[in-house]
């Protein structure tokens, strides 16, 4: 039987498997170690030193087989189509009304929020909430407005 690529092997649950148990190990020595100092007997900082050692041990094993961060993408809106979406002039395909309506994009219609605005008008996307499009007016000739609405999105 084949394990899937992404299964951790066994190297890895044993790894897990001893830092569950080196804390409690390292508790029970440091346990052993002030009792034994307690009785004033010679062995008791050996035991002490050994639980601390082990402690440590397991939060050192904790941070090596924990993940590293995410690394930041260079295209930190890939997956997230609405936030594309950001600074193009679309059309409105169903009126805007009481701050309401949905906007076209290519073939498809997206809820959007704005100022009231009848359909088949030009209007820019300006942020988004959740997978809502905020829209204000578009942006007038000459003006820097990210994108035009296409053909396909005017039908």
């Amino acid at each position: 039987m084949r394990r899937p690529d992404d299964a951790p092997g066994a190297f890895a649950w044993l790894l897990g498997f001893v830092a569950v148990l080196l804390p409690w190990a390292g508790a029970a020595f440091g346990l052993a170690g002030i009792w034994h100092m307690a009785r004033q007997e010679p062995g008791g900082w050996w035991y002490l030193a050994a639980g601390v050692a082990l402690v440590a041990a397991g939060f050192l094993t904790d941070l090596l087989r924990a993940r590293p961060p995410a690394l930041e993408s260079s295209e930190p809106v890939l997956n997230r189509r609405h936030d594309q979406l950001v600074g193009r002039t679309v059309v409105v395909g169903e009126a805007i009304r009481r701050g309401r309506g949905k906007v076209r994009v290519g073939d498809t219609l997206w809820p959007a929020e704005g100022p009231d605005t009848p359909a088949g008008e030009d209007v820019q996307v300006t942020a988004t909430r959740g997978m809502v499009l905020v829209v204000g007016p578009a942006a007038g000739p000459g003006q820097s407005g990210g994108g035009t609405a296409t053909a396909a999105d005017k039908q």
